[in-house]
C-alpha cells in the first residue's frame, strides 16, 4: 500500500515491542525528537529487557528507526540530507561515523542499517524499496513498514 496522505501531526515518536506473541506500540513524547540521547532514553524507558524500536517522524523531513537491545543500539537515517537543518539527524550520523551528504545531493540519502527490522520481516532489500518510493512522506514510509512488519493497526492507533 503506497498511499500519500494528509498528516495533522507530522512530528511523532513510537515505540515498538513483542511480548507475550502481541505488539505494544507505545507514544513517546516528541522531547525524544529534540536529541539521539533523549531518543534513546525515550525508546528504553518503557522497562522493556529486550529489542525495542523506535519510530520517529520529524516533521515530516526523515524518519529515523533506532533498535534498542541489551547488546547496544542500531539506527537508520531515511534521508541523512537532513543533517542540515536537524540536530537529530545530525546527531545519528555523528554516531554512524557518516559524512554529512550536500543538501542538494539527488534523492534521499539513507544512512545506517538497512536491515534494522529484518528480524521482524522486512530485508535491507524492503526496506531500500521503501526509502526508494518516489514522492513518498516519511509518515507513508513508517506505516509502510509497520504493514511489513505486521503492527500498523496497533501503531496507527497510538501515533495519532
Amino acid at each position: 500500500m503506497w498511499a500519500v496522505t494528509e498528516h495533522k501531526n507530522h512530528r511523532y515518536a513510537v515505540a515498538v515491542t513483542r511480548r507475550d506473541d502481541r505488539w505494544h506500540c507505545t507514544r513517546l513524547d516528541r522531547t525524544a525528537l529534540t536529541g539521539l540521547d533523549e531518543a534513546i532514553i525515550a525508546v528504553r524507558g518503557d522497562g522493556t529487557s529486550g529489542t525495542v524500536y523506535g519510530f520517529f517522524n520529524a516533521d515530516e523531513a526523515f524518519f529515523l528507526v533506532l533498535r534498542s537491545t541489551p547488546a547496544g543500539t542500531g539506527l537508520l537515517l531515511s534521508d541523512a540530507r537532513a543533517v542540515h537543518r536537524h540536530t537529530l539527524a545530525a546527531q545519528v550520523l555523528d554516531v554512524l561515523g557518516t559524512e554529512a551528504p550536500d543538501e542538494d545531493a539527488p534523492g534521499p540519502q539513507p544512512a545506517g542499517d538497512l536491515g534494522i527490522v529484518a528480524d521482524l520481516g522486512l530485508s535491507a532489500t524492503g526496506m531500500q524499496a521503501v526509502l526508494d518510493r518516489p514522492g513518498a512522506l516519511p509518515h507513508d514510509q513508517l506505516l509502510t513498514i509497520a504493514e511489513r512488519c505486521g503492527f500498523a493497526a496497533e501503531f496507527e492507533r497510538v501515533r495519532r
